[in-house]
């Protein structure tokens, strides 16, 4: 508070001194201005000469019966003021400056005088205000984000998570609110990831201040199954120190399953390369000996005087099982996808080439 003014045995009040540092008026009662610094009188645009102050009060107490707001807050701190030891404090703004104003009571009287200090805070309510809003604003970012988020603390209790976090909880049967989470340890509401404990992550992250990853963390299963990517880093203070982890998780559930569709149909693809390879070894080593036999079997047909109609008709039966070999080893070569059917019931399979055209029938 400011040191108390100077006063003479002929003034009502006491006055203050035009030169103090600080922005104070001094008001009797009726809140009418009754002396003040420079800067007092600056507060309300009033300029005063130091030995003209006086001149300058009827300006200032215009310019203070012109501000409604501050006289209705002025009125109700002075009702609560009751000794010298009161202070009453708000705050208010004019002219695009933000003001803490304090008022205590100068002398009881009657008449009662009161003086008013004028902070200016406009720069610390601007800076307030500016972290208010990044924090909502990342706080949004937060709940907007597909990535579940949960904050500890020292001892890995929950002081905060996101939509996306309790949206994941609730795939797994976990109806917890954040307001009912606050303060829980984490082990207490997320199920323990395979393999692992919660004691051996904490130890991890708190303790040795390493990150924990689980690229396929697998929880529930069938139709509930949920599959998160995640990771725990530790959160340290400005000096370093550890103060807490922070859980981020991503739904890798389709991306999964999608991935597990690739590698079958991979694997299907490495069997039917695996097949034509094999074809093309049967077509080598089969095909060139089969075109000798066919080759042989026609010849011999259509020499009439070396053989007789039945002989013939069995060379013809030759022909048509070795261009059926033939048939088959085409089709195998030429398969786009992997088939296979029953082979005897209850048995093993075969590889499914369709059915035979006509003309390839024997």
């Amino acid at each position: 508070m400011p040191p108390k003014p100077s006063s003479s045995s002929s003034d009502a009040y006491p006055v203050l001194q035009p030169n103090f540092p600080g922005a104070v008026l001094t008001v009797d009662e009726a809140l009418k201005p009754l002396s003040g610094s420079r800067k007092g009188f600056s507060v309300f645009g009033v300029r005063a000469r130091g030995d003209r102050m006086a001149d300058a009060l009827p300006d200032l107490a215009r310019a203070l019966s012109g501000e409604s707001a501050l006289r209705e807050q002025l009125v109700a701190a002075v009702a609560r003021i009751r000794t010298a030891d009161d202070e009453e404090r708000f705050r208010w703004a004019r002219a695009g400056r933000i003001y803490d104003v304090a008022v205590t009571l100068l002398t009881k009287g009657p008449p009662a005088a009161y003086t008013l200090l004028f902070y200016d805070v406009t720069q610390q309510v601007r800076v307030e205000e500016t972290h208010q809003n990044a924090r909502r604003y990342l706080e949004d970012i937060l709940d907007n984000i597909q990535l579940g988020v949960v904050v500890m603390g020292r001892e890995m209790r929950i002081t905060s998570w996101n939509r996306k976090q309790e949206e994941f909880l609730r795939r797994l049967g976990i109806w917890a609110s954040i307001v009912e989470a606050v303060g829980i340890p984490i082990s207490d509401l997320i199920p323990c990831p395979p393999g692992e404990t919660w004691e051996e992550i904490t130890e991890r992250v708190l303790q040795r201040g390493e990150s924990y990853e689980n690229p396929r963390q697998v929880y529930g299963e069938g139709e509930h199954e949920l599959v998160l990517s995640v990771a725990i880093t530790p959160l340290r203070g400005q000096g370093g120190e550890l103060i807490g982890a922070i859980q981020v998780s991503e739904d890798v559930t389709e991306r999964t399953r999608l991935e597990g569709e690739l590698r079958a149909v991979e694997i299907r693809a490495e069997k039917l390369e695996t097949l034509r390879q094999l074809v093309i070894t049967v077509n080598h080593e089969i095909n060139n000996p089969l075109t000798s036999i066919l080759a042989n079997a026609q010849i011999l047909r259509m020499s009439k005087d070396l053989v007789d109609e039945k002989t013939a008709e069995r060379l013809r039966q030759i022909e048509t099982q070795v261009k059926r070999i033939a048939t088959v080893t085409r089709r195998l070569r030429d398969m786009e996808e992997l088939k296979t059917d029953a082979y005897i019931a209850s048995g093993p399979r075969m590889i499914d080439i369709g059915p035979m055209d006509r003309e390839e029938a024997p």
